[in-house]
Parts: C-alpha cells; structure tokens; sequence
C-alpha cells in the first residue's frame, strides 16, 4: 500500500486490520536532546528549557516526537482513539530479544545459534512473537516465554533515542536477568554477566553533518582565545586576517567551512562588525543552510542578519531589488528549461530537441561571456532576449548576467551594493565561472575585505563554464591579496589521504593528521550486476547484520571497531545511468537508501505536475495555506491516469513542502528555480546513499564505495570525436573528479570495475582505469566477493 491508500484506510477504515510496528522509541531521533552533554528532552521539557542545553547552552536536536507535536492540532490527553482505529501491535525483533537473554549482540554467534535454535522449533519470527502460546515458548526457552509475555502485555522498558543516539527497548530491569537465572544460588551474589550489545548504533548526523574537528592537540597549536579558540592554527590565522583580500587554499577535510562560520563569528563578536554586512557566498542551497545552521550556534542573536547566498540567490535577491534598471517589471519570474525551449521552438520553427540544445549552447555563453559562433545560434540568443523581455521572465543564468550588467552600467548601484557588504567571503572558488568572477570583483573593491575559498584540485565544474585558472586571476586583479593554506586534513584516514595525494600527483601528503588504517579495497566483478551484489554483501557484512528480524552470517566487528549504521555509506558513480542496477540489488538485500542527483529541481516530472496543479486550483483551494495546498494537489494528482508513479509524487510533495514553509506561491516557484535534488539530502536519513561523484561533492562518510572504475567511465569518455574536440584537459578534470570521490571516505574507501558491462547499448569488455595505477600498490588489497547466507530470504514474511 502506499501513502494514500494507508492514510484512507486510516480516515475510512476501508481495508485496514491494524498496525504492526516497532517502537518508533528505537530511532534515534524520536526525543529531543544534546548527546554529548547527555541530555534528553521530551518536548514539553525542551519547550521549558527554550530549546536549549542546560549544560552548555547550546540549541538541542529536536527530534520527530516534538515535530509531531508542534503539528497536532490538539493536546493528546485524554484522547479516544477514532471508530476507524484497528488493533495497534509493537513488537521487538526476536533477535534483539535473544540479544538481552543471552548478554550480545545480535550479530554475536551465542544469539545466532539461540534464533536458529528457537525458529527451528517454534517457527518464523512473526509466530514466536505473535501466536504460539507462552506455555509453548517456555517449554523451549523460560526467559524467552517471560519476555515474550511482557512484550504482548506492552510491560516494556523505553529509553528513547535522541541526538543520533538509538533508543533502547528492553523487557527486563537492570539485574533482573541475573536474579532469574541463579536459580537455587545459596549465597545472593551477584553474576557476572557480558553487559548487552546495542543491536544497531551509529554516530550521530545532523542535517548538514560538520566534518571532523581537529584534534585537541592541533587546536591548541593556534593559541587562540575567544571564538577562535576551536581552531587550528592555520584556521584561525585564515579567520583572523580579515582587512583585504584573502586567498584561501583549503584541502579536502581541512575545516573550511568551520573557518569561514569562525571568521564571519570573529567579525560580528569581536571586530564589532555588523552581521547585514557580512556576505557568505556558497554553490549550493545545502552548502548555504549548512552556513546558516552553523552561524546559529556561533552567533545566536544576529545569525539572520548574515547574508548567506548562492551566486543565483544573491543575483536573484540584486533584481528584486533592482530589476528595473535591466528593464524588468516588479513581477517578472524566472521561467524553466521546459517552457523556455516551447517558446523558442515556437518562435524559431524548430523542434522542442533542437531547442532545448541550443538553450544549452546559450547557457555557456552566458556562463563564460562568450559570443555566438554560428547564425542559428545567434538568432537563436536574439530570440531569447526578446522573448524574456516580451514574457517578463529571465532564465537561470540570468539571475547572474543580469546583476552584472547592472552592476557595470549603473555606478550608483554598483557603490550602493558595496556599501552594504563590505566583508565577502565565497566558498568552493575554484568551481566558479567567467560571469560569477565578474559578479564579485563588481560587488568588492580591488583591496577590499574579500575572502575566497577553495582548492584547484578539486575544480570538477569545466563543462559547465568554471575555471580553476580563477585563483591565478584574482591575484592579478586584487594585487594585495595574501594566501593561507589549509593543509590538514581531519576527516580521512591516512591510508586514503595519502593515495589521493598520489592520485593528484602531489606526491606525499604534507600533514597526516589520522593513523594509516587498513588498505583501501580493490574488487573486480564479473558484470555490472556482479559489481552491485557485491556493494550489497560488503554492506551486510560491515553491519555485522542488519536485518530487524534476520541475522546474516557476517563477520563479527573486529576489536576497536565502531559500529556502522545505514547512514555511514555511500556508493558513488560517474553517471546516473549506473545507478538502477545498485538500486535493484540493495532493494534484494533489504538495504534503505536514497538517491540524490544534482539535477534542477523544475526538471522532476512530478514537481512540474504539482507546479501546474496549484496554478489550477479552485478559488476555496487557494485560501488555504501553501503546504496544505500542495498536499491537495498531490491527492488530485493521484487520482489522474497519466499522474507520476506514487513515490515520484510523494518525493516531490515533501520537496515542495520544505521549500513552502516561508513565502507565497510565487516565491515557491522561485526556490524550487534555485534548487536541485542534491540540495534535500538529509544526513539524519539512517539510509544508504547513492549519489553521483558531483553530488557527493561537499559531503562525508565512513565508508565509501566508488564503483565502475573502468576506462571510459572514469575517466569518463563521449567518444573519440568529442574527445579529440575537446582540447581543455578532459581526464585532468576526470582525475580531480575521481580525487573528490576518494576524498569522501573518512574510514574506508572501496573501489571496484565491471570486467564486463552493458553500456551505451552495448556489451562491452573495459579495461581498468588508467587512475587506479597512480596508486602504490602496498596501499590497495584486492578482495574476493563476500556471500550472503542463502537461507536469509526464506525466513521471515515481509510486513507488506
């Protein structure tokens, strides 16, 4: 069933039986809370405490139980459950169960054999739990037929998750167990006895998660006091050199938004600079609330009068300000691909392909300033300006041509700009384009208070404009401009640090802060399809077992290990077109993930569906608020037979939801403009994500697998033709990719080819990336494939 048919049947009563769950307690996000300081709220204690830490002051993580309860519509005491309501079961994995009993893990052999021995004789999980009689299950096992007895009863023992801590359920107090096995004991000593195993744990993972924190022995190399205190000396001495330009050359892992939050921090706290003038500058409206949500614990009382912009945001902000100096009217709007290529198709005679390829030719004049170097496609921009001017719309790229061209004619608002942020500081510098250079050396003065960040190698934007030869220009054009270099990297280990280093050609790494961990894996699967049952097994084997209800045959975590939980994997490829057969076998091995790809948002099918149903609703329809509005779309959209499959529907609802929390339908419709796929990924998902290698870019896991490392995927090859076009250096781009990919894992880095893989139609035989032999050999391990237990499958009934 899907989302609408359960809640129908929740409204109706129409098919539905009732509910079997597990302690929604277990997550650990259910209560409010603060981990490190160990405190956990319910949500009337967190409402008492001002969302706050008592121990440090800071903000606690609000959990799922306080969202429900800021959108119920009423108290819940006191409530009598609807007629509609079925018979509401909640059950504890039998395993997790033998896990108390027996003092382990569920993965450890001593619970495997008592789950083998207990299904064996009493049948599934579902039946030991739901139906067989108690006095059976004590014949079998008497403490498993007392917690079976309490579990049924509801008499179980809650502490709920909070803060990326998993909540635990339990069925006996402390010390209970040992009172009940010692039996006819003469003396009442206590036994000793192996303390439990938490079945599933993983770190904790705020939305926007903040890359490791230098060790205590490199923070307080920098001597720093105040708000710089937290930071390396390299960070801090970046962060303090706030009069003129600053060029900031930062490393993967090197805490480089960590030092731009401090040195924005530094400005408001201590130099007495106000937060309206401080400008952020980032690529991606994820990178940007990342920015702001930091801000906010640095800064609580003027975080919100900090600028945090993309490049199109601030151009976007610049019109509505503005506009009208570039011939705009107040109301103009930023229109899609999709309706710009019909109108150009239209105006032009020319199919909706045809124009939708031109648009994209036009798009990298505008990116790069660029002139048109044939007819077609010089009437073809003709058309486009026209058309904008006629319609009252500007594209994409406009929301940062536009300001440029005001910006260049129009002194007066050109000072008026400067005026008001008089501290600039861009992120990722090396991915941007000719136009957005212009944007900012308009909006600062040649010594101005300019700060850019970033690192060459990790320029992956070529094909979209960017030019890392930006650090070599900025020098030219700000001529007092210092440099600081971010060298250490604190998120991976040193096995990883120091094979990018030979993959980019940088020979030894200059800083290993991080001990050199196990040798990063090389496999090579049979078939593409090989290659992603791999991915799958390797998954279940570093969980020790995931199954709520089965427990595979994987290895015990070795000593010192930590435990991984779904959300410390990624699986990265070169192109979206890899990705259905990795989707394909985690769905098999019962594996949660989700796919994000850095694709705009108005291309999803199901997001240009809702779109076009708000603009359509009734009049009464259109009194209500917006997320209300477009949940009504959604319900109407379903019922149509050409409407998108429900999951696509569902994704695209929750998507537009987020973005209506604040603003109108209009400035709706603009967000979902600025906004890619890629910018909804939420680290608090305990999910497996599978995201392109530019998707990843600005993200970290614990454990990262890079598949399909074959020659003319990475690096990636259009063919012989285009290649011999394309005279920029593809593979040094391909190679920095590939850099940015490694540079993801903090633990463990996984790497693995198809011997044979359907491609472009084909059935083809790739040889292995060229990249993999820039790598000494000491520090790879080729790894055979791991099996899966071959009766897993056959235990358990799925729920649904």
């Amino acid at each position: 069933p899907d989302f609408f048919a359960i809640r129908r049947a929740l409204q109706t009563g129409e098919g539905y039986e009732g509910t079997v769950e597990f302690f929604p307690e277990e997550g650990k996000y259910h209560l409010d809370g603060h981990r490190a300081c160990g405190v956990r709220f319910d949500p009337a204690e967190t409402l008492a405490h001002e969302g706050r830490c008592p121990v440090c002051g800071n903000r606690v993580t609000v959990g799922v139980a306080h969202r429900v309860e800021k959108l119920a519509d009423r108290d819940g005491a006191g409530l009598v459950p609807p007629s509609t309501a079925g018979e509401v079961t909640s059950l504890v994995p039998l395993p997790e169960i033998l896990g108390e009993i027996v003092g382990g893990g569920v993965a450890s052999l001593g619970v495997q054999r008592a789950y083998d021995r207990t299904t064996a004789a009493l049948g599934a999980d579902f039946t030991v739990l739901e139906d067989v009689p108690v006095e059976d299950i004590g014949r079998v096992d008497p403490l498993l037929g007392e917690a079976v007895s309490r579990l049924r009863a509801g008499t179980v023992i809650r502490q709920a998750g909070y803060d990326g801590e998993y909540g635990v359920i339990r069925l006996f107090e402390d010390g209970e167990l040992d009172r009940l096995t010692r039996g006819a004991l003469l003396f009442d000593a206590p036994v000793q006895r192996r303390a439990r195993a938490k079945a599933r744990s993983a770190p904790a993972a705020p939305v926007s998660p903040e890359p490791a924190a230098p060790p205590p022995a490199a923070r307080a190399a920098s001597g720093r006091s105040g708000v710089l205190a937290g930071l390396d000396a390299d960070q801090a001495c970046a962060a303090e050199t706030v009069d003129g330009p600053l060029v900031v050359v930062a490393g993967p892992g090197s805490g480089k938004t960590r030092m731009i939050t401090h040195r924005i921090a530094h400005l408001v706290l201590e130099r007495g600079v106000p937060a309206a003038s401080c400008l952020a500058i980032t690529f991606t409206r994820r990178a940007a609330q990342e920015l702001r949500e930091r801000l906010s614990a640095l800064v609580p009382d003027d975080a919100g009068e900090c600028a945090v912009h993309t490049f199109h945001s601030l151009g976007l902000a610049l019109l509505h300000a503005d506009g009208g100096a570039a011939g705009l009217q107040p109301d103009f709007r930023v229109a899609d691909e999709r309706e710009r290529a019909a109108a150009l198709a239209i105006d032009q005679g020319l199919s909706e392909g045809r124009a939708s390829k031109l648009l994209k030719t036009i798009s990298m004049l505008k990116r790069t300033g660029g002139a048109p170097e044939d007819e077609e496609v010089a009437a073809a921009l003709a058309a486009c300006r026209r058309i904008g001017r006629e319609r009252n719309w500007v594209d994409f790229d406009d929301l940062v041509g536009l300001p440029v061209e005001i910006l260049q004619t129009n002194a007066e608002i050109a000072a008026r700009w400067r005026q008001r942020f008089r501290h600039l500081c861009v992120d990722e510098f090396q991915d941007v384009d000719e136009r957005q250079y212009t944007l900012l050396r308009l909006l600062a003065a040649p010594d101005g208070n300019v700060c850019v960040i970033g690192d060459p190698n990790q320029a992956i934007y070529g094909f979209r404009g960017a030019n890392a030869r930006c650090f070599a220009q900025f020098e030219r054009d700000f001529p007092s401009a210092r440099t600081v270099r971010l060298g250490r990297n604190y998120r991976c280990s040193g096995t990883i640090v120091t094979a990018a280093a030979q993959l980019i050609g940088n020979g030894a790494p200059e800083d290993v802060t991080r001990p050199m961990l196990e040798p990063i894996t090389v496999y090579a699967a049979s078939t593409e399809r090989a290659e992603a049952e791999f991915v799958a097994a390797t998954i279940e084997s570093l969980l020790g077992g995931h199954g709520l209800l089965t427990v595979d045959k994987a290895r015990p975590l070795a000593s010192g290990d930590r435990p991984f939980g779904f959300a410390d994997f990624a699986v990265l490829y070169r192109t979206d077109a890899q990705a259905a057969v990795l989707r394909e076998a985690l769905d098999r091995a019962g594996i949660p993930f989700k796919k994000s790809t850095p694709a705009p948002l108005a291309s999803h099918a199901a997001v240009r569906s809702l779109l076009a149903g708000l603009a359509t609703q009734e009049p009464e329809l259109r009194e209500r608020d917006l997320p209300a509005r477009i949940a009504a779309a959604a319900e109407h959209l379903r019922q149509e037979e050409d409407a998108p499959d429900v999951a696509s529907l569902d994704e695209a609802r929750r998507w537009l939801a987020a973005l209506a929390e604040t603003g109108n339908e209009e400035q709706l419709r603009e967000q979902v403009a600025l906004s890619t796929e890629a910018d909804f990924w939420d680290a608090r998902a305990d999910r497996v994500s599978l995201l392109t290698m530019h998707a990843a870019k600005g993200l970290e896991f614990a454990v990262v697998f890079v598949v399909g490392l074959e020659d003319g995927l990475v690096p990636f090859s259009w063919g012989a033709a285009d290649d011999a076009a394309n005279t920029s250096g593809p593979d040094a781009e391909e190679r920095r990719l590939f850099y940015v990919a490694m540079t993801r894992a903090r633990d463990r880095l996984i790497l693995s080819r198809a011997v044979e893989r359907n491609w472009r139609g084909e059935h083809r035989r790739l040889p292995p990336s060229p990249f993999l032999g820039d790598i000494a050999r000491e520090l790879l391990r080729q790894q055979a494939a791991p099996t899966r237990d071959p009766r897993r499958e056959q235990r358990q009934h799925k729920l649904f």
